[in-house]
């Protein structure tokens, strides 16, 4: 039979909603997840400044809206910015209540994370070597505005969120919802360069001008790449953060 710690007050609240989740509440780890918790508001504020001039930037370099909106970096990083403010404020007010974020930030945050992390990937071992390969310039890879979407921006909120956003546990359900996002675009992409409406804005999206083979090898990696991305980032997260956060034991 399950028992439920009866106590009166915020705190009582507080040790209630984690003792459900099968954790054992201590004062030491209520300090412990706090503190962390406290950590991860200030990664994310850090994020929300950085992405904030990194994007104003990129809007006074692009006045033309449909040449930013465009690009999955532009994308990726104007939606971390939003996710990382929704953490800040729901962070705070955790803070001073049961420690808690609500789930849907946290999913939200998961997607961000995977959508910078896969911006950060496709730089280093794609972009970056065929600009360099072509005799282009590398400064457009990680100089200004880019030092932050392409470096900055996926390190700090990977590093967050596997190490400090801890509470609530994600599922793999929660993974595969934040992966959608970045097969709706590639879909939507690929359609676009099929009927001529959009060129690029990445090579291996020119379905109308490439092979049909580098299209398949694209699909063939996107596809289950981004999924076990997802996974990755769900897993650590719980099998870090959550843990010192004090959730219940890690599974897969």
């Amino acid at each position: 039979m399950q028992t439920e710690t009866r106590t009166t007050g915020g705190d009582g609240a507080f040790m209630n909603s984690y003792s459900r989740s099968g954790a054992i509440d201590t004062p030491q780890l209520r300090a412990r997840r706090k503190l962390q918790l406290a950590l991860a508001v200030l990664a994310n504020l850090a994020i929300v400044l950085m992405e904030a001039w990194a994007n104003l930037a990129l809007w006074n370099q692009h006045p033309v809206f449909k040449d930013l909106v465009i690009f999955y970096t532009h994308q990726s990083n104007f939606l971390a910015l939003i996710a990382s403010a929704l953490f800040v404020l729901f962070g705070t007010v955790a803070l001073f209540r049961d420690g808690r974020i609500p789930r849907l930030v946290k999913v939200f945050r998961l997607m961000c994370a995977v959508q910078l992390y896969i911006t950060f990937l496709v730089v280093l071992v794609g972009l970056g070597p065929m600009t360099a390969l072509a005799g282009g310039n590398l400064f457009a890879m990680y100089g200004g505005p880019m030092f932050v979407m392409h470096l900055m921006g996926p390190i700090v909120s990977l590093v967050s969120f596997v190490f400090l956003e801890g509470t609530p546990r994600l599922t793999l359900g929660d993974a595969f919802l934040a992966i959608q996002y970045t097969w709706i675009y590639s879909i939507v992409m690929v359609i676009l360069n099929a009927v001529g409406k959009v060129d690029g804005p990445y090579p291996f999206l020119m379905v109308d001008v490439n092979p049909w083979w580098v299209s398949l090898l694209y699909a063939v990696v996107m596809i289950p790449g981004g999924l076990l991305t997802a996974f990755c980032g769900k897993w650590l997260n719980n099998g870090i953060a959550c843990r010192i956060a004090g959730e219940e034991p890690f599974h897969l």
